[in-house]
């Protein structure tokens, strides 16, 4: 299964040769059908994963995918992973394949949010200490990711799950590098950049660490998540309502698609 997900998100990153423009309306209800027969056997009948293939409904690097893009992957498939290629069904099919994953990924319809956006606005500045690494339309911290954007594309279960289950994402990035030089010295962060022969690594107090590998005895990429993992005992669930909340609006390109349900 890992060599099947990670080959999945590389090929996402980088593209497809031949993605078409754009991609044809699809029909939601023809493509549940279609991904019952297709997808589901490998993918889960929610998307979220099974035995032989990784989750495409809650991965944010598939959910960020356009549409002509999510296509091509489905026609081509995935050359030596084990995804055949659906070039058979035809465009059309295609396209209703892809617009009943984007229901699975909870694109499509407007957003309900089940906190106060305000709330959690205040949260992610205050108590929940969020902005301390994570900066939001040039304010906060910036050791963590810019989440301007962050929630704009997903639903409110992927933007909880990331906040109270960070060892979840797997993201590379987001796990704690360590790092051991010749001399002794040893260094822990966030993995900024690496290649063959250089690895950057940024800490906790912001700063940027610049080392040749030639110069470090061990390079080790652990699996503990560099956000904290206690928030789901920290905040209530109320709390982390309103914070999914805020997170999903400031990343909203028309915020007011987001349907706002009462509050208690």
């Amino acid at each position: 299964m890992k060599p099947y997900f990670f080959a999945l998100l590389a090929v996402l990153a980088t593209g497809l040769p031949g993605v078409p423009l754009a991609a044809q309306q699809g029909d939601t209800a023809s493509g549940q059908a279609l991904f019952a027969t297709n997808c589901a056997a490998c993918h889960g009948s929610d998307g979220r994963g099974g035995e032989r293939a990784p989750s495409i409904a809650t991965v944010r690097n598939v959910i960020a995918r356009s549409d002509a893009e999510l296509a091509a992957t489905v026609k081509n498939g995935l050359s030596g992973v084990g995804m055949p290629s659906f070039s058979f069904l035809g465009d059309q099919k295609i396209a209703d394949l892809v617009a009943y994953l984007r229901v699975l990924q909870g694109k499509g319809a407007p957003v309900k949010l089940t906190g106060s956006p305000e709330a959690g606005r205040e949260l992610f500045y205050g108590k929940a200490a969020c902005a301390k690494c994570h900066m939001i339309r040039g304010e906060g911290g910036f050791f963590g990711a810019d989440l301007t954007t962050y929630g704009g594309n997903l639903s409110t279960d992927a933007v909880r799950t990331a906040i109270v289950d960070p060892a979840a994402n797997p993201d590379r990035a987001s796990k704690v590098v360590e790092l051991q030089a010749l001399s002794g010295e040893r260094i822990s962060g966030r993995l900024r950049s690496e290649d063959n022969f250089n690895i950057a690594v940024q800490t906790g107090d912001g700063r940027f660490h610049m080392y040749s590998k030639a110069k470090l005895a061990d390079v080790k990429h652990t699996s503990r998540p560099i956000m904290p993992a206690d928030y789901g005992s920290k905040l209530s669930s109320k709390e982390i309502d309103d914070l999914v909340s805020f997170l999903i609006t400031t990343g909203s390109a028309s915020p007011q698609a987001a349907t706002r349900r009462g509050h208690n």
